[in-house]
């Protein structure tokens, strides 16, 4: 045990919520007095906190539960037990995280969150993962708002409580998200899904009420158990469908089991707005940097300096505080992003001149391609891949260049405009044209397979572990498995142009030139939510924390919740904001058509409880 700790102790130390306090670790014990926690703490073993005393939580405070199983069980021990007060109050910056101390962390590593007898227990932007119960309570009255759970075997159990549940995330539970029985549960504005059971009623004598919540895709979205016979009325829930049959085959009540209660479900026509937890913060410009034309590419981040493209067909180096390091003149329009493989700079202009630079600007080779009357906007920026750098041209080529000397290694003949800058996947490239062929390519460039679509491909292939993701201008959304085999298609009945399809853990996110943000399941291409009223979409969406960051045409970018669909913060320009905007930190960067440049700096609001 000493080796084991002193591995974890040093794993704490370095990470960032303990870089400037000490890792505290608590055995078996029993907190007699009011207590305060902060920092970074490890628990290794029980903890009770006696009746009558309050134990306070600080936002940003890390509890790691080291794994015991004295019991021989198969489930961790280690245990927060409350039998006073617990105040556990974070911040969607600063959260408070209960998890495993283990390397390779798995549900039940550690017990649960126990709670008897409390009058009060309030759990408020906290990460509870890798848990078997999580919060375990009884004869207890409190609250989980705006919380994150996740990774457990059971998301909560609850027995003869009264307990609210309001703007949680609760997912990837194996058991069931929410467990309770003979208590008095409101449940809101959450977002439950992928879990074993959604919402799970063991027995009741008590009325609860589940309301504008977000119930989809667990294995029952609600559950009764063997011993409940009464009735549950759900109103205004979005089940993930429309279908009322689709709807019922998701819950499990008299229906299923003729000597058990029913649920009656007055279901939401669509997607319940400003579900899991809440955010708001505000985008305050720092400053702004004037270019002598539109900037439609996006700004790029190469360590401690910004670079910035624009159709005056100039490249600038800025630093942090909006200072121009350095310039160089290009000759012609740019609009496609600069790419950067951490030793060059690769950019090509509408002379259909592409030209690699070092980081301080220094032009270190040039290579020119032939012309093409598709010579108009928009270009296609570069892809560094290992010691080459792949060029799709307006003239129909794909290009493979050294990227040490600009010198051609092989190209391919699309026989249509390339206007997307080309995906990889593993031992791949996918290429979009604009006559609406998706190409399947070797590394060395030999034709894997192709599909042809109905329209033209404007944006960039997303990959997937699965496969890929292709948007035609017309709307329809394509999914093709590694072998060319188009697993589903969906048609937006939207235009789409420039904004490519995002893809991150199971969801895809498409941003359309009729102003909607969509989130579909990637799986089989059905939308989870759409929000409209944007101007037309024409930059690719940037999620970084669980937000989506883009532009529109109507000269907005905007923040969306990724989870929740609903706009965090916007900040407004007088041109359109076509680029995709970079991201860091509390810090954001876009460039826009009124031919700015804009520094922002992202100011956190408080969210009431």
């Amino acid at each position: 045990m000493v080796i084991r700790l002193g591995c974890l102790l040093a794993l704490l130390l370095l990470s960032a919520c303990s870089v400037t306090r000490p890792v505290r670790v608590l055995q078996d014990e029993r907190i007699l007095v009011d207590t305060v926690w902060e920092g970074a703490l490890v628990i290794d073993g029980a903890v009770h906190v006696a009746k009558g005393v309050t134990l306070t939580i600080r936002p940003g405070t890390d509890i790691a539960f080291v794994r015991h199983d004295r019991d021989a069980d198969g489930l961790g021990d280690g245990t927060l037990v409350v039998e006073g007060r617990l105040i556990a109050e974070g911040t969607r910056e600063a959260p408070i995280r209960f998890h495993s101390a283990e390397a390779d962390p798995r549900p039940g590593d550690w017990l649960e969150i126990r709670v008897d007898f409390s009058k009060e227990v309030l759990l408020r932007y906290c990460e509870i993962r890798d848990s078997a119960y999580t919060l375990h309570a009884h004869f207890t009255r409190g609250m989980m708002a705006d919380s994150h759970v996740h990774n457990n075997i059971d998301g909560s159990r609850l027995g003869e409580t009264t307990f609210i549940f309001r703007n949680n995330l609760i997912e990837d539970n194996q058991g069931k998200g929410i467990n309770f029985r003979n208590a008095t549960v409101e449940i809101e504005h959450n977002i439950i899904r992928r879990n074993g059971s959604g919402i799970f009623l063991f027995e009741t004598d008590r009325a609860s009420n589940i309301h504008h919540n977000n119930i989809y895709d667990n294995g029952s979205n609600i559950r009764l158990g063997d011993f409940f016979t009464g009735k549950v009325v759900t109103s205004n829930n979005w089940w993930g469908t429309a279908d009322g049959k689709t709807i019922s085959a998701g819950i499990h009540d008299r229906r299923v089991d003729p000597q058990i209660g029913t649920v009656q479900v007055q279901p939401a026509k669509s997607w319940v707005d400003r579900c899991g937890p809440r955010d708001s913060f505000t985008l305050h410009q720092e400053w702004q940097l004037p270019t002598g034309g539109f900037v439609d590419a996006a700004v790029q981040n190469i360590g401690n300096r910004f670079i910035v493209a624009s159709w005056d067909g100039e490249l600038r180096a800025v630093d942090p505080a909006g200072a121009v390091i350095w310039s160089v003149r290009l000759g012609d329009v740019i609009d496609a992003t600069p790419a950067w493989d951490g030793a060059r700079l690769y950019v090509q202009t509408w002379g259909r001149d592409v030209f690699a630079l070092d980081r301080n600007g220094s032009i270190l080779w040039r290579f020119s391609t032939s012309p093409s009357p598709a010579d108009d906007h928009r270009q296609a920026a570069l892809l560094p891949v290992g010691n080459k750098v792949l060029l799709p041209a307006w003239n129909g080529n794909l290009y493979t260049l050294d990227a040490a000397s600009g010198d051609r290694i092989w190209q391919y003949s699309a026989g249509e405009a390339l206007r997307a800058t080309p995906a990889i996947d593993v031992d791949r490239i996918y290429l979009a044209g604009s006559g609406g062929t998706l190409t399947a390519l070797s590394l060395d460039g030999e034709v894997l397979w192709q599909a042809h679509l109905d329209a033209p491909l404007l944006s960039t292939p997303a990959v997937t572990g699965n496969g890929v993701v292709v948007v035609s201008r017309s709307g329809e959304i394509s999914f093709f498995d590694r072998s060319g085999r188009r697993l589903w298609h969906r048609n937006l009945g939207e235009l789409c142009h420039y904004s490519a399809p995002l893809y991150h853990d199971g969801d895809l996110f498409v941003g359309t030139s009729g102003g909607s943000l969509w989130k579909l399941r990637a799986a089989d291409g059905l939308p989870v939510w759409r929000q409209k009223g944007f101007g037309p979409i024409y930059s690719t969406p940037v999620l970084v924390d669980r937000r989506l960051y883009f532009g529109d045409n109507d000269g907005a970018l905007s923040v969306v919740g990724a989870d929740s669909g609903t706009i965090v913060s916007q900040f407004r320009v007088s041109g359109e904001v076509q680029g995709m905007p970079w991201v860091g930190g509390d810090q954001v960067l876009v460039g826009t058509r009124d031919r700015n440049v804009y520094a922002l700096r992202r100011i956190e609001q408080v969210v009431a409880p």
